[in-house]
């Protein structure tokens, strides 16, 4: 049989004949040529779908897992985009650890994993004995790991993609985009050991017999590992910044200008490097030359990275009112604004920032320096923006969706 689009077309026109098997007349004429053609275009979309799976079946380019997952994630975006649940609750014990993930949440206690939907459906669960879960997310992985303990455990949306048991505790850790992930924990033979675990399956170590790795951050790509290195030089403190090209040795190296141990540094697009501490920020551009600096005399009690910037909360001396400062990641800063009310927690998300208060929840637009209040009394809860409208606030036993439109 010959393929023949104009006999194809002619079947979209009205056929009396077909539309009389299936109508008793009555019907609107046009809904019956509509329902007619949809039906027609129907079958030859599913015929082409079957099509295309079995062709990249077998060409290798799908597997089923792939393709399983696929439909997974096409259930969270439906969740998403069609509805934002007001209340997602969840009884998973103490200790929480809370993320974002494909339009979700994810929470891990000492017992147990779980992934929901915006619409408050449970997706995905998985037991484990962790003392103390912490999460590190992207847009595809999540790695769970036992701070101070020695397990660790990779996730998509669907299953356990590795899991291992060390011989060494775990202090810290990066997951990248592409599913490349690094721990830091020690040996018998070394102070700290930095274990890069690439998305091709091989495992990289850097080794430190002398200092302390105090944070690290994988690039999204998996490419760079920025790791900071605290020395005790008598009574001060002197932390090093180093970055490698994962898989080499060789490093590029920078002094921190702040003398804390610092609490986390983080690798932007276009391999700027950004890290905090309880006295300082720096910036430092792909060479780890210096770019910019924020030292406070008051301690950075809070902290948060956005995709393109860092927000600090700190003291204002003898005032008892609360700074937040917005810098870029060039460490220059965008924004300062003072609070009369102690900052619990905070949040920065495209071109919004979020704070948490004893009596409620603020928005603010940074470019206008508009905000919008919403009051609730709760000191328990962790935020984690969800859109630039919505805000999620999680506490042992739900978590709460929002909005401030």
């Amino acid at each position: 049989m010959k393929f023949n689009a104009f006999e194809i077309l002619r079947k979209f026109n009205y056929d009396p004949n077909s539309v009389k098997k299936n109508y008793d007349g009555k019907t609107d004429i046009y809904l019956a040529k509509a329902s007619y053609r949809y039906a027609y275009f129907k079958r030859i979309v599913l015929v082409l779908l079957v099509a295309l799976i079995i062709a990249f079946l077998l060409s290798g380019n799908i597997s089923y897992n792939k393709l399983y997952y696929l439909t997974k994630d096409f259930k969270l975006a439906n969740d998403y985009v069609n509805s934002i649940h007001d209340t997602i609750t969840y009884n998973v014990g103490n200790s929480q650890s809370f993320a974002t993930y494909r339009g979700g949440l994810a929470v891990a206690s000492r017992e147990r994993l779980s992934i929901f939907s915006a619409g408050g459906r449970e997706l995905f669960t998985s037991t484990h004995s962790y003392g103390n879960p912490m999460l590190a997310t992207n847009d595809k992985y999540i790695l769970l790991y036992d701070v101070g303990g020695k397990q660790y455990s990779l996730y998509n949306s669907f299953s356990k993609t590795s899991s291992k048991t060390l011989d060494y505790p775990i202090y810290g850790a990066s997951v990248a985009q592409n599913g490349a992930f690094a721990l830091i924990t020690r040996s018998e033979k070394y102070n700290s050991v930095v274990s890069v675990y690439a998305q091709n399956g091989n495992k990289y170590d850097y080794n430190f017999s002398q200092g302390y790795v105090s944070a690290i951050s994988l690039s999204q790509n998996g490419r760079y590992i920025a790791i900071v290195l605290t020395f005790g030089e008598g009574a001060e403190l002197v932390n090093m910044l180093r970055l490698y090209k994962v898989g080499s040795n060789d490093y590029s190296q920078a002094k921190i200008t702040f003398s804390s141990i610092p609490y986390a540094v983080k690798i932007f697009d276009g391999r700027n490097v950004c890290v905090v501490g309880a006295d300082g920020v720096n910036a430092f551009n792909a060479n780890l030359n210096l770019l910019g600096e924020y030292l406070s005399d008051e301690e950075i009690y809070l902290y948060h990275f956005g995709e393109d910037n860092i927000a600090i909360c700190h003291p204002v001396e003898k005032s008892g009112k609360t700074k937040i400062v917005l810098l870029d990641k060039r460490g220059k800063i965008d924004k300062n604004i003072e609070s009369a009310d102690r900052i619990i927690d905070i949040a920065v998300y495209e071109g919004y920032l979020f704070a948490q208060k004893i009596d409620g929840f603020e928005r603010i637009n940074i470019a206008l320096n508009v905000g919008s209040e919403i009051k609730l009394v709760a000191t328990d809860f962790k935020i984690i923006p969800y859109d630039k409208d919505t805000l999620i606030v999680c506490n042992d036993s739900y978590a709460r969706f929002i909005n401030f439109k």
